[in-house]
């Protein structure tokens, strides 16, 4: 049993965000009130937390002649909320600029608590089993087994919902049940890719060469099977109402959800080890 709590992680937040109660475009900062007089303040802090609770259960058998078989499996949860201190990556609300009382602080009316979610290396379930066996004439045969749930992902909007002005390098509104409501906005990192599993094989054999010189040729094949393991998606769901009412492309199709990058299909390895 696992449990790691982390604070003061760094992020960023724009400490000067347009605040439409101010009036049309303007920001905290703005000269005379005249707003465009003042832009984004993007600045690190470290309000971030981490949260971490896992489970890790093995069984190992060794037999003669150095076979041996391994599984292993790890239930978790890993949750935070910031990824890091990337602007890209800058909270949903960024409240209402810096307080005067408080330089130092968090900006008024930000509230840390809003964005914390999966972190986007949590995979609820994970299993790895793994095998050795010895075949006559020395040769080996070895083979893992991955199996893990898929990764989170955050439904964006792609717009400026909230009218902050966005200083990040991308919209970090969340798509929305209810489009003019943002306390309905589907919580960070709430979406999860699919499961991946592959399976690694390798058969070697282990040569004396000299007196303590041995070399060890190995036929390896990753990702055996060939499956696509998916590991992006397109995460823009659009302004209407989550989830039914996602953005289409000319032809009318839905383009949230499609899939943008894949782990390595299959690769055969041709190697050889020398050991002195």
């Amino acid at each position: 049993m696992i449990y790691a709590r982390g604070k003061h992680q760094i992020g960023t937040i724009d400490y000067n965000p347009v605040i439409p109660a101010l009036g049309a475009n303007r920001r905290p900062n703005d000269i005379g009130g005249v707003a465009g007089t003042s832009a984004s303040v993007l600045q690190y802090s470290d309000f971030g937390e981490t949260w971490y609770r896992g489970l890790t259960v093995t069984a190992q058998k060794r037999y003669s002649r150095g076979s041996q078989f391994l599984v292993s499996y790890t239930l978790s949860k890993s949750e935070d909320n910031s990824t890091d201190f990337q602007s890209a990556f800058i909270p949903e609300s960024n409240g209402s600029g810096r307080n005067p009382a408080d330089p130092t602080g968090l900006p008024i009316g930000f509230n840390p608590d809003l964005e914390k979610g999966p972190a986007v290396w949590d995979q609820r379930h994970r299993l790895v089993v793994s095998g050795l066996y010895q075949l006559p004439a020395a040769v080996q045969v070895a083979a893992i087994v991955s199996a893990a749930s898929g990764r989170p992902f955050t439904p964006l909007a792609g717009a400026d919902l909230n009218g902050d002005g966005n200083g990040g390098a991308a919209p970090p509104d969340r798509a929305r049940r209810n489009p003019v409501d943002i306390t309905t906005s589907v919580g960070r990192n709430s979406e999860t890719l699919p499961k991946q599993v592959t399976v690694d094989a390798r058969l070697s054999r282990r040569f004396h060469v000299a007196r303590n010189l041995f070399i060890e040729p190995m036929f390896e094949v990753f990702n055996l099977f060939n499956r696509t393991n998916y590991a992006d998606v397109n995460n823009v769901f659009g302004v209407g109402t989550f989830p039914d009412s996602p953005l289409r492309d000319a032809q009318g199709r839905v383009t949230y959800g499609r899939f943008t990058l894949a782990q390595p299909p299959r690769q055969i390895q041709l190697a050889a080890k020398l050991s002195f």
